[in-house]
């Protein structure tokens, strides 16, 4: 019998450190714990397996995980810690920090500058990628109009759109954001109008809109006619509010002032009587645009009408007229103070530097020094107003139009209209005339004697009537 397998050794066989190999084997852990295998000494003589069965150790949970974690996933782990502010009671915002430069987005025209046809009404100044990362400011986009309207204007259409849209914007006169469309009846006044009103509230060149509102103000017989404009070039696109009076008034521009954002109605139209009842009511907020159709209506400045509409807080304004000088300098300058004001000063300054010299100078009696300082009192006045004022003349109408025929068709009267025209000029009343002004042949007889025979001729539009009753003949001959 071996000594070390002795009884006696038992104590000190338990005690002894482990063999290099049992050390190796009992190191292994699977998931913290430590496998129970070892190697089991030599079987001694008569052993029984229940005495090694007692001897096995128990599974115990490692002490230390580290030791089988790689470096890599060590830093993963330092890494995914959460961000903590080292300053003392510091709050954030409550948004999430995220790595990285934030992706800025790219500003782009509405509609392409460069597609055919197209009508570009502001252009951006060029500048390097470089430019574009220095500027502070905001990037400034391409404004052109929409092809739906571009594609069917005509060329002084689209020369008239640009020259109200550098009006409105300050191009024209820095400071100043008003004009007026003065071109002739037949030449798109309206269209041309409705072309900037859309383009101001779609687009601008900071790539947003440049108003949220407009008020269009008519005579009352031309409210429906702008919707129905409106509908008809922009196709139902743009929403339209009518006023013409009506009991819930109030309570519709009430609305139409207090609207916001999308769900907002951008446009109004209104009648001159209607908004001088509602004038408090509308100059309550600010108005992007105010578009005053027959414009002449405020050649005065001192009626409500004018003092209720220069009370409106809009800083561009547009007025069409067709005749925008009918009787006197002083109504001038009325409609210029209403879109530009004090463009020309007051109504007292604008009489002693423009209204008394040129008045002067056209008088027959005046002097040649006169006429020369009438001369350059109207140059200036001029050189001042076209800057903010337009006119075309109907003869641009002439290359669209077709060649005019004209025709003479003589036709012969008909036996019933020939006896009214013989009734009419035997009758005592013609040769009373006659006789009156026989003796002094003046213009204005020769207006009457027109007018009498104009008579005549209106009669054949009657002679269906006079057909189906004869004795209307004798009727009308008897009135003459």
């Amino acid at each position: 019998m071996r000594r070390s397998l002795a009884p006696s050794q038992k104590v000190r066989r338990d005690d002894s450190p482990a063999s290099p190999l049992q050390t190796s084997v009992e190191s292994r852990v699977l998931n913290g714990f430590i496998l129970p295998i070892t190697i089991a000494p030599k079987r001694a003589r008569g052993r029984s397996s229940d005495d090694r069965e007692t001897k096995r150790k128990p599974l115990t949970q490692c002490k230390s995980q580290l030791l089988f974690v790689s470096d890599h996933e060590e830093l993963i782990k330092k890494l995914s810690r959460p961000f903590k502010c080292p300053i003392p009671n510091y709050e954030g915002c409550n948004s999430t920090k995220n790595l990285g430069i934030r992706k800025t987005k790219v500003k782009r025209a509405l509609y392409d500058p460069n597609m055919p046809n197209a009508l570009v009404l502001y252009t951006p100044p060029e500048m390097t990628e470089h430019e574009k990362l220095k500027n502070e400011g905001p990037l400034l986009v391409h404004v052109v109009v929409d092809p739906l309207l571009g594609n069917i204007l005509r060329p002084h259409q689209r020369e008239g759109v640009k020259f109200m849209y550098d009006c409105v914007t300050g191009v024209q006169i820095p400071g100043s954001y008003g004009c007026i469309m003065a071109d002739e009846m037949g030449l798109g006044k309206t269209l041309q109008c409705i072309t900037l009103l859309w383009t101001l509230v779609r687009q601008g060149p900071e790539g947003k809109s440049t108003i949220e509102k407009a008020i269009i103000v008519c005579p009352s017989s031309l409210v429906k006619n702008w919707n129905n404009e409106l509908n008809k070039w922009l196709k139902g696109r743009l929403q339209a509010m009518i006023m013409d009076g009506g009991a819930d008034g109030k309570k519709k521009l009430q609305q139409f002032m207090r609207g916001q954002g999308r769900t907002a109605i951008p446009v109004l139209i209104i009648s001159y009587e209607t908004f001088r009842m509602h004038a408090d009511i509308l100059h309550t907020s600010e108005i992007g645009l105010v578009l005053c159709d027959e414009g002449h209506r405020l050649k005065n400045c001192e009626n409500q009408t004018y003092r209720a509409l220069m009370g409106l807080k809009a800083k561009r304004r547009v007025l069409l007229s067709g005749t925008p000088i009918q009787n006197d300098l002083l109504e001038y300058f009325s409609l210029i103070h209403f879109v530009n004001e004090g463009l020309l000063g007051s109504a007292s300054e604008f009489k002693k530097k423009f209204e008394n010299y040129i008045l002067r100078g056209q008088d027959s009696t005046a002097t040649d020094l006169e006429r020369q300082h009438a001369s350059e009192r109207l140059k200036e006045l001029t050189d001042i107003v076209n800057k903010c004022l337009i006119r075309r003349t109907s003869s641009l109408l002439t290359k669209y139009l077709p060649v005019k025929f004209e025709m003479i068709i003589v036709c012969q009267l008909t036996p019933i209209q020939r006896q009214i025209y013989l009734n009419y000029i035997n009758s005592e009343s013609i040769k009373r005339t006659v006789c009156i002004h026989s003796r002094n042949y003046s213009a204005f007889f020769k207006y009457e004697l027109i007018s009498m025979v104009y008579k005549v001729v209106i009669l054949r539009c009657v002679t269906v009537k006079i057909q189906r009753e004869p004795a209307l003949a004798h009727y009308q001959a008897s009135q003459t």
